[in-house]
């Protein structure tokens, strides 16, 4: 469960959100319209000015990045030097989360990661899919993917993959669009606008 009621100012822009659920949630909404600053506040990047955070029933409003157990993914998280299989391992390593046998093989299959090499000499596409990967391999709480979808051929169909692997494990997941229709593969739906969500769904 992903719980946020946050406030904050940024320059002319206000952000004044409140969000409630579990499983797949959307953030739908034009450019601007502060779904970024709204993950970016969930995550930990920014600093809101009143409410609060909550993820899987913990208050993470205070807590460092690190401590959140919250991953967010845009089109550009991805570290350039690292090979394709060392990359998707990384944030476990990091977070000292041992994969149980066969599921690093389970995850590239099901993401479509048959390559390797370098993966800052990927295509735009398929630094994605390893970003995504690398999220869904650490054992987060939860995954914030902030545009990291759109970048993909097969769009839809690897949502839905996703969004089944992740509820495998019990890791939430959030998902911006700027399709409203987008929220049809999500179990909740918020459409942003002026830094506010209306729930849909």
């Amino acid at each position: 469960m992903i719980e946020a009621k946050v406030g904050a100012r940024l320059g002319e822009f206000q952000l004044r959100a409140e969000i409630k659920g579990d499983g797949t949630t959307c953030l739908a909404g034009k450019n601007g319209a502060g779904k970024t600053t709204l993950m970016r506040a969930i995550a930990g990047f920014l600093s809101v000015d009143e409410g609060y955070v909550r993820v899987g029933g913990t208050d993470v409003t205070n807590q460092p990045v690190e401590k959140r157990g919250v991953v967010l993914v845009t089109p550009a998280t991805h570290i350039p030097h690292l090979g394709v299989d060392s990359h998707i391992v990384w944030g476990a390593r990091i977070r000292g989360v041992k994969p149980p046998g066969g599921y690093v093989s389970k995850v590239k299959s099901d993401l479509g990661i048959d390559y390797a090499g370098t993966v800052g000499n990927l295509s735009r596409g398929m630094r994605q899919r390893v970003a995504l990967a690398t999220a869904l391999i650490s054992s987060p709480k939860a995954i914030l993917v902030d545009e990291a979808f759109l970048g993909l051929n097969d769009r839809e169909s690897f949502i839905s993959t996703y969004r089944t692997l992740t509820k495998g494990v019990g890791i939430d997941l959030v998902f911006s669009s700027q399709d409203e229709e987008d929220g049809n593969l999500a179990d909740n739906l918020f459409v942003m606008n002026d830094g506010v969500a209306t729930p849909k769904r």
